[in-house]
């Protein structure tokens, strides 16, 4: 009760015709008072990094693979690499749980009745106008950007598709060593190699019409299935990995992660991914409010927003930079104040400024 005619007798001596207070919510015993909680913006940096993840597979008989194909090209042992293929990046807003506010309506002293506020609220509690009842929609100016790395040829290009081997097979290949089945596949690529060449040249009798594509393509798919147990082969895909950002004042510089060729992000070993933020400018013009200012004071008759301010921002792996744009990070700006009396304010509420202003 003491903290409630604290904060009458404060905006008395500020403006005798006060409307209504604003105070830091902290500071507010909603038990005592009567109002309304209103949130400023902050912005989450959202980074999807895509991640390639290639598999290098030796093949069955890959000891064979420089006696027998005469090709020093072949998977030796196998491996497992990762490498940052493109970077994706977006802003994204949420209320800001540093940045909340009460505002309480004041009697007026001759009817005796709290003056209306009409005060518009997001999802999320931003405060989208205030003093009109105008129905804003959400703004849809994410910042997006995006940057493709350089692609690293693979190994080769075969892809292995496993032959099932029947029980016969099995017994009759269990009497011979491996050099000599490995032999047996080389002289099944040589048949299908003449084959290739009978069908491309016409030197069959048959005419197999359209079908001829499909039968070439049937025996190169072979011919590659029985080089990949010399040659490997090399599997690949990509998967996104997403980390959130909240940058915060005085934090220039945040680590995301480690990332290592052999065992991609979160790992202990490998360079740092990191983000430095510079060059941050907000209007030179405009007051910084003190953090007591902001927590400590009632205000009468208004009301709290942001100057969001203009960043630099850079994606490092390692001392190589990935990518640089800038953004607009409303917690890295300013928080400002502005008489609200008979008036109708509309707020962005991905940035927290002030859009338009209308004197009734």
């Amino acid at each position: 009760m003491k903290k409630l005619l604290l904060i009458l007798f404060v905006a008395f001596t500020l403006n005798s015709n006060a409307q209504y207070l604003t105070s830091f919510a902290k500071n507010i015993n909603t038990a005592e008072t009567d109002g309304f909680y209103y949130h400023l913006p902050r912005n989450i940096i959202k980074v999807d990094f895509t991640i390639e993840k290639t598999q290098n597979i030796k093949g069955k008989y890959y000891l064979y693979a420089k006696e027998m194909l005469n090709t020093d090209n072949y998977i030796k042992e196998n491996k497992t690499s990762y490498a940052i293929k493109n970077v994706n990046i977006s802003t994204l807003t949420e209320a800001d749980p540093n940045m909340v506010f009460y505002i309480m309506p004041v009697t007026d002293e001759k009817s005796k009745e709290s003056v209306s506020i009409n005060l518009d609220l997001n999802s999320e509690g931003i405060i989208k106008s205030f003093g009109s009842t105008v129905n804003l929609s959400e703004s849809d100016d994410n910042i997006i950007m995006e940057k493709e790395l350089p692609y690293n040829e693979q190994l080769t290009d075969y892809y292995y598709i496993p032959t099932q081997e029947n029980d016969e097979d099995e017994e009759s290949n269990n009497k011979l060593t491996e050099h000599e089945i490995a032999l047996t596949v080389i002289e099944e690529i040589k048949k299908l190699r003449v084959a290739y060449f009978d069908l491309i040249t016409g030197y069959q009798e048959v005419n197999y019409g359209s079908t001829i594509n499909y039968m070439v393509e049937q025996i190169k798919e072979l011919e590659n299935e029985y080089l990949a147990m010399f040659v490997g082969n090399t599997i690949s895909n990509t998967y996104t990995q997403t980390f959130y950002i909240v940058p915060k004042e005085g934090e220039n510089s945040i680590t995301i992660a480690k990332f290592s060729e052999t065992e991609g992000f979160n790992s202990k070993a490998g360079e740092t991914v990191k983000i430095n933020f510079s060059d941050i400018s907000v209007g030179s013009n405009i007051t910084k409010m003190s953090k007591d200012d902001i927590e400590k004071i009632t205000y009468a008759n208004r009301l709290f927003y942001r100057n969001p301010a203009n960043v630099t921002m850079q994606i490092l792996y390692g001392e190589n930079k990935i990518i640089e744009n800038r953004l607009k990070i409303s917690q890295l700006g300013n928080v400002s104040l502005i008489t609200m009396s008979k008036m109708k304010l509309t707020f962005d509420t991905n940035s927290g400024q002030i859009l338009s202003i209308i004197k009734e």
